[in-house]
């Protein structure tokens, strides 16, 4: 892309250039299966989430539908005072190549850059991700999974991040052949799987992680107690040898817990 730079505190900062196309022409709701997943996750300036979140659910949240390019959520991070979470979907990635410099280079990002900008130390922290699905007792990448599953109402989300050096695929079929019932016994049926979309990022003035050792997996609480108590069914059902097939192939596990804005919480 012309004319595009990252500052050096890892802001964008983007000039316009107005585009048109028949992607602005398309209706704001219209997208109802996610086969692209952005999971941004920012850092803000001290005492700035409040303000950051009101400028995005007020101004910039319906132009990137217009474009198809779709807020699904708005999280505080716990224990991230500074935090600002949310996820971005896409139909696939053709639809994410025409809606970045649609959205980046045009007048909404060029009217709100610079107050948002003001606001963010880093945005880099961002995960490109696509959905797998169970089909019969195997992982497997899907076209795409209903939006709605990606909606908290009012309750929490948890973000669980295992990377597995090598072994993703013994991963897959741990979870495929074992976990997944037990998650289902414990009454754990709110979530959606997550591998990396390893497609070029044809975009890289908004850079993503794409890590092909990692398995996301996005799940959804009522409340943190209630996690906790699920948390503690599904380990007094894992038995040794299913604890010892995940420790094996889990090289790193990380846990985020997001709870989501009033206005996500309406959608």
């Amino acid at each position: 892309m012309k004319n595009t730079a990252i500052d050096k505190n890892n802001r964008l900062a983007i000039s316009s250039s107005e585009t048109a196309g028949s992607a602005n022409q398309a209706s704001p709701d219209s997208l109802e299966q996610i086969g692209v997943l952005e999971l941004r996750n920012y850092v803000l300036r001290p005492g700035r989430r409040e303000d950051f979140t009101r400028l995005f659910e007020e101004d910039l949240v319906q132009p990137q539908k217009a474009l198809l390019g779709y807020p699904l959520g708005q999280y505080r991070v716990k224990d991230n005072d500074d935090n600002f979470c949310w996820f971005r979907g896409f139909a696939n990635m053709q639809t994410r190549s025409a809606f970045l410099p649609s959205f980046y280079h045009g007048s909404i990002w060029t009217q709100y850059r610079a107050a948002a900008n003001a606001m963010i130390i880093n945005n880099d922290n961002v995960h490109l991700l696509k959905p797998i699905v169970l089909e019969h007792d195997s992982l497997v990448p899907a076209k795409g999974i209903d939006r709605a599953l990606l909606y908290p109402g009012n309750k929490i989300a948890v973000v669980d991040f295992y990377t597995s050096n090598t072994k993703l695929d013994q991963l897959l079929k741990t979870f495929s052949r074992s976990y997944l019932a037990i998650l289902d016994e414990c009454g754990i049926h709110s979530y959606s799987l997550w591998i990396s979309e390893l497609e070029v990022n044809d975009f890289p003035q908004l850079p993503v992680f794409q890590d092909k050792n990692l398995l996301v997996a996005i799940t959804f609480y009522e409340n943190e107690l209630d996690y906790a108590e699920k948390m503690k069914k599904v380990d007094s059902k894992t038995d040794q040898n299913l604890r010892a097939a995940l420790e094996d192939a889990i090289t790193l596990k990380h846990t985020m817990i997001l709870y989501p804005t009033k206005k996500t919480s309406a959608q």
